[in-house]
C-alpha cells in the first residue's frame, strides 16, 4: 500500500505530511509511514493543537503541509473555524478523505478555498491496512449525492458478491469483498469472527495463490461497480444512512444533501454541518414505527430562538419542494458542534441518546380554518385539551407553542400518530367523531370544533361529518383540462404497428401491479427502449433488479429480454412537477417515447385531497403535456381502478342522466359528491376525466380499470398484505363472520349487489399489455370511426366473480373445520372488526372500511364485454395471456391462507 501510494502520487522528500490522528486510528499509518518511506517530513501536531480546529489549521499553514488525511467531519471543523487560514496553504497538493461518506457539500467548500490541492476519496476497513480503493474527486462531482470510492490499488482484488459469495453483474449492489496482498492475518483470539470474515478466496489466480494471497476478507460493506470500473459505496449491510421508515425507503444522506444545498441560498445564516438521525420517540415501546427524523444543524452565527424558527421554516419549505413529506425532518436541533468519535467521525450514538430541544417549522395556517371564527367557552376548553394532546402525541417540549391553526401533519404528525391522538381524546371525551374525520380536520381548531359539535348533537354531527367547517369541492373545476398548447396533440401521425414503437415510458414500478406490467412489456416488446420513472426518486438498475427478483420475475427469458432492451432511468421523480426535469429535458423525453404506461398512484383512503393531488391528478397533466411533444401520436395507457365506476353507488353522487352504468364508458355520466369523503377514489375520477378530455382533443388514450388483484398464479407470489379488499375477505373467512352488506348498507336503491372480484396480477399485466400492443386490436379500434377522439375504456375483471351473499353458504367448504358463517348486521360487523383490531395498521384498515361503508360504496360487478372482445383479438394476434380462475372454493381457500 505504501509503495503504491508513493508511486501513484509522486511523494518526494520535499513533501510535508500532517500527522494529527491518534496512532490507534489506522489513518495515522499513511500520515507517518508514507512520509518516512519517501524521505518526506512528518509534521506532528501536539495534543493541544489537535483538539483545536483553528489551531490545527494554523499549524498546517505555518508548517507548509502538502499532504493531509482527514475524516470529512474533522476537516469540516477546520473550514468552519479557519477557512481564511486554509486558503493560505500555498503548498497544499493532496487531500485524502476516509472513514465516512464524503459529502458533496464538503467537496464544494474545499474547492472554494482555492488551494492547489486535489481531493482523493479513499476506502478500506482497517483489516485491509488503511485503504484499497482511491478516487480522484473533481469540482464537477460536487452535485453527486454518492461520490465513488475509486479503483483498486495495486495488488488489491475487489469483488461485489451476494450472500453466497457469487459474483454479481455490473451495477448490482452486493457485499464488498477484498482479496490480494493487503488482507490481514485475522483477529487475535477470535476464531469464530475469523471463520466468518476471513475466508478462502475462490477467485484468486495461481500467481496470487503462490504468493500466499489466497484469503478473502468480507468487509460487511455494500457497494457496486460503476460502468467505468470504479466502486461506489452503499453503506453497511447492517445499516447505514438508508433506512426503512414506516414502509418507505429514506436515504438520510440525500435529505442532508438537500438541506445543505437549500441552506446555501439563505444568506442570513451559514449552515456549517448537518446530520440526520431517525430516533425512537423517547424510548416509547410502540407496536408501530413512530420514529422521528431529527435534523441536527451546526450554524456559524448565534441565533435567537425566533431566528431559529425562521431559519428552519424556510429550510423546511424549500426542501419540501424536492422531497416527499415522509422524508422531511420532524424537527430540527441546533448544536454548537457535532459530537465526534475518537476517529473524528460523527458520533451517531450520541445523537440518538442526547436530550432534545427541537425547533419546529412554523406551518402555514390551514386553508380550511377561519382564525377569526369566535370560540365559545366550552369550545375553548376543548381546544386547550386538543392542543395539549397534540404536544403529548408529538412529544413536543412544554415551551413549544402550538396555535389553533397548526396542521398536525406539518408539525411532525403522521397516520399512525393520528390513531394515538384519537385514542387519547376518546379516553377524555368518550364519544367523539371517527378517525377519518380527524384526518380531514387536522388542526386543533377544526378538531375541537368536531368534538364540540359531536358533544352537543352526536347524530347531527355524524351526519354532517366532513361538512360545515370543511371545504366543499368543485369536482368539475378540479377535472378541467386547460385549453392551451401543452394539452393538445398537434398533427403527429398515428402509430400503426409495434415496429413504430421505439421507446416507452413506464411509471409505478414500485407497485405490485406496476412491476408486473413492466415485466410483461419487456417480454412483449424486447427490442424497445424503456424509460423508467420512479414515483418519489430516480430508479437505478439495482433497485429494478431487486424488485424483479422479489416478485420472481427475473427468469432466463426475462433476463434475455432485459439484455436486448435498453433500460434507461429518468433522472427525476413522478411526484415532482415535470418530474423534476428541466423544460428541455422534459421536452426531449416527450419526443423520445411513443408510448406511456402509467401505473403510478398514491393509495390512501384516509388522506386529504391536497395530499393525493400531486401524485394522482397533477401528474396526469404532466403526462398529457409530455405526450404533446411526441413525434408520433404518443399513446397513454393508464391503469385505473374499478372504484371509479363504483362511485356511482355513493349516496351523494350526482348523475347526468340518473342511471348507474357498469359498462366500459367514461366517467362523464356522474360527478362525485362534493364532501370530504374517500378522496382517493375521487382523485382517480378526476384523473380519468382529464384523460377523457385529452382523448376528445385527439390524444390516444386507453384507461384500464382493474378489479382487486390477487397473487401471481404462475409464480405463486402473494399480493401485498396491506391490500384492503383482500384482507377484508380473508378476515371474513378466517373469523367465519361476515356482514349483510346488501341488507344493511347505505347506498342508492339502484346499486347492484356486492361481489367478490379478484384477478391475478399476471392476468392484469398480460391483459393490459396485450390489448395495448396488439396490432389487431389497434386496427379494429381505428377502423371504428365512431370511436375517433374518444377514450378507450377496458374493465379487467374476473369473468366469473362471486356475489358476497353466496359466501356464507360456501364457508363450510372453504374452511378445514367446516365451520358455518355468522352473518351480522353491517353496524354489528363493523363493531366486531373494530374490537379485533390490535395493531396500528389493523386499526387504520378498520377506519378505511368504515369510511367506505358510510358513503354507501358498493363493489358491484362491471361489464367487461369490450375487454373480452379485445383479448380474443389479441390472442388471435399471438398474445399469450394468463388464465383468470373463477372465484370459487379453491380460490378463496388460497386467498385466506
Amino acid at each position: 500500500m505504501l509503495a503504491t501510494m508513493n508511486h501513484d502520487y509522486s511523494f518526494t522528500a520535499s513533501d510535508r505530511f500532517l500527522q494529527q490522528s491518534s496512532i490507534c486510528f489506522d489513518l495515522s499509518i499513511v500520515q507517518i509511514f508514507s512520509a518516512l518511506t519517501c524521505g518526506a517530513t512528518v509534521c506532528v501536531a501536539t495534543a493541544d493543537i489537535r483538539k483545536d480546529p483553528s489551531a490545527l489549521a494554523t499549524f498546517m499553514q505555518k508548517a507548509g503541509v502538502t499532504v493531509t488525511y482527514f475524516t470529512p467531519t474533522h476537516f469540516s471543523l477546520l473550514i468552519d473555524s479557519s477557512a481564511d487560514v486554509l486558503q493560505q496553504c500555498a503548498n497544499y497538493r493532496v487531500s485524502y478523505f476516509a472513514g465516512e461518506r464524503l459529502p458533496t457539500r464538503l467537496v464544494n467548500r474545499f474547492y472554494s478555498l482555492g488551494t492547489p490541492a486535489t481531493i482523493f476519496n479513499t476506502w478500506s476497513p482497517s483489516e485491509l491496512v488503511v485503504q484499497t480503493a482511491i478516487a480522484k474527486v473533481t469540482g464537477e462531482q460536487s452535485e453527486q449525492v454518492n461520490i465513488p470510492i475509486g479503483y483498486p490499488m495495486a495488488n488489491c482484488r475487489h469483488y461485489v458478491l451476494d450472500s453466497q459469495l457469487n459474483p454479481l453483474p455490473l451495477g448490482f449492489i452486493g457485499e464488498l469483498c477484498v482479496g490480494g496482498a493487503q488482507v490481514g492475518a485475522g483477529y487475535l483470539n477470535r476464531p469464530e469472527a475469523n471463520a466468518a470474515s476471513f475466508v478462502e478466496d475462490p477467485f484468486c489466480s495461481a500467481e496470487d495463490r503462490q504468493r500466499g494471497w489466497n484469503r478473502l476478507f468480507r468487509t460487511g460493506d455494500k457497494g457496486r461497480f460503476l460502468p467505468d470500473g470504479q466502486l461506489e459505496f452503499h453503506g453497511r449491510i447492517a445499516g447505514d444512512k438508508q433506512i426503512k421508515l414506516r414502509g418507505f425507503r429514506v436515504d438520510l444522506g440525500e435529505v442532508e444533501h438537500r438541506i445543505y444545498r437549500e441552506a446555501a441560498d439563505i444568506s442570513q445564516v451559514q449552515l456549517l454541518d448537518v446530520s440526520l438521525i431517525a430516533r425512537d420517540r423517547n424510548g416509547d415501546q410502540s407496536e408501530t414505527d413512530d420514529r422521528q427524523v431529527v435534523a441536527f444543524l451546526v450554524v456559524k452565527q448565534t441565533l435567537q430562538p425566533q431566528e431559529k424558527v425562521t431559519f428552519v421554516t424556510e429550510i423546511h419549505q424549500r426542501i419540501g419542494k424536492h422531497l416527499n413529506s415522509y422524508m422531511l425532518p420532524n424537527g430540527y436541533e441546533f448544536l454548537d458542534t457535532m459530537p465526534l468519535t475518537i476517529g473524528r467521525k460523527v458520533d451517531r450514538q450520541s445523537l440518538l441518546k442526547r436530550e432534545l430541544n427541537l425547533v419546529l417549522p412554523n406551518p402555514t395556517a390551514s386553508r380550511l380554518s377561519n382564525p377569526d371564527t369566535p370560540v365559545g367557552e366550552a369550545h375553548q376548553d376543548i381546544l386547550a385539551v386538543v392542543i395539549q394532546t397534540f404536544k403529548d402525541v408529538l412529544r413536543l417540549p412544554a415551551e413549544r407553542t402550538i396555535s389553533a391553526h397548526d396542521n398536525f401533519f406539518e408539525i411532525g404528525g403522521q397516520s399512525l400518530l393520528v390513531l394515538q391522538l384519537h385514542a387519547k381524546l376518546k379516553r377524555k371525551y368518550k364519544a367523539i367523531p371517527n378517525v377519518p374525520e380527524f384526518f380531514k380536520a387536522a388542526t386543533p381548531f377544526l378538531m375541537s370544533t368536531l368534538i364540540s359539535n359531536f358533544a352537543k348533537n352526536p347524530a347531527a354531527a355524524k351526519s354532517n361529518a366532513g361538512k360545515g367547517s370543511m371545504a366543499r369541492f368543485n369536482w368539475a373545476k378540479e377535472a378541467f383540462l386547460p385549453d392551451d398548447a401543452r394539452y393538445r396533440p398537434g398533427n403527429a401521425p398515428a402509430v400503426r404497428n409495434n415496429s413504430d414503437v421505439k421507446a416507452i415510458l413506464v411509471t409505478g414500478l414500485e407497485s405490485f401491479i406496476g412491476i408486473h406490467v413492466f415485466a410483461a412489456l419487456v417480454s412483449a416488446l424486447p427490442n424497445t427502449d424503456f424509460h423508467v420513472l420512479g414515483e418519489d426518486r430516480a430508479w437505478e438498475m439495482n433497485i429494478l433488479l431487486e424488485c424483479l427478483t422479489k416478485y420472481r420475475l427475473l427468469d432466463e427469458g426475462m433476463m434475455r429480454a432485459m439484455v436486448s432492451a435498453s433500460i434507461k432511468f429518468v433522472p427525476g421523480a413522478l411526484i415532482q412537477p415535470h418530474f423534476g426535469l428541466e423544460h428541455e429535458t422534459f421536452k426531449t423525453l416527450g419526443k423520445s417515447v411513443q408510448g406511456i404506461y402509467h401505473c403510478g398512484v398514491h393509495v390512501s383512503l384516509l388522506k386529504s385531497y391536497a395530499e393525493l393531488k400531486r401524485e394522482n391528478v397533477n401528474v396526469i397533466l404532466d403526462l398529457i403535456e409530455l405526450a404533446s411533444y411526441g413525434e408520433v401520436r404518443t399513446s397513454i395507457n393508464c391503469l385505473s381502478t374499478w372504484s371509479v365506476p363504483h362511485l356511482q353507488s355513493h349516496l351523494a353522487t350526482k348523475f347526468v342522466n340518473g342511471v348507474l352504468d357498469p359498462r366500459e364508458t367514461s366517467a362523464a355520466n356522474y360527478e362525485p359528491s362534493d364532501d370530504a369523503e374517500l378522496f382517493y377514489f375521487k382523485s382517480r375520477w378526476v384523473a380519468e376525466r382529464l384523460l377523457t378530455d385529452a382523448a376528445a382533443r385527439g390524444f390516444n388514450i386507453s384507461i384500464f380499470r382493474a378489479s382487486a388483484v390477487s397473487g401471481n398464479n404462475k409464480t405463486s407470489v402473494p399480493p401485498p398484505q396491506e391490500d384492503l379488499v383482500k384482507q377484508m375477505i380473508a378476515d371474513m373467512i378466517n373469523e367465519a363472520t361476515m356482514p349483510d352488506f346488501d341488507g344493511g348498507r347505505k347506498s342508492t336503491t339502484s346499486a347492484p349487489p356486492f361481489i367478490i372480484d379478484f384477478v391475478p396480477v399476471n392476468y392484469v399485466a398480460d391483459a393490459l399489455v396485450s390489448i395495448s400492443t396488439s396490432t389487431m386490436v389497434r386496427a379494429e379500434r381505428q377502423d371504428r370511426a365512431q370511436e375517433k377522439n374518444q377514450v378507450s375504456v377496458y374493465h379487467i375483471c374476473n369473468p366469473a366473480p362471486l356475489a358476497l351473499a353466496q359466501l356464507p353458504a360456501l364457508l363450510p367448504q372453504i374452511r378445514q373445520d367446516s365451520r358455518e358463517a355468522s352473518v351480522l348486521k353491517l353496524d354489528e360487523w363493523l363493531k366486531h372488526i373494530s374490537t379485533n383490531a390490535v395493531t396500528g395498521e389493523q386499526k387504520l384498515r378498520v377506519e378505511a372500511t368504515k369510511a367506505i361503508c358510510d358513503t354507501g360504496h358498493v363493489m358491484f360487478a362491471l361489464d367487461g364485454e369490450e375487454t373480452q372482445k379485445a383479448l380474443a383479438l389479441a390472442r388471435k394476434d399471438g398474445a399469450a395471456i394468463s388464465e383468470c380462475p373463477p372465484i370459487d372454493v379453491a380460490f378463496l381457500q388460497t386467498l385466506a391462507a
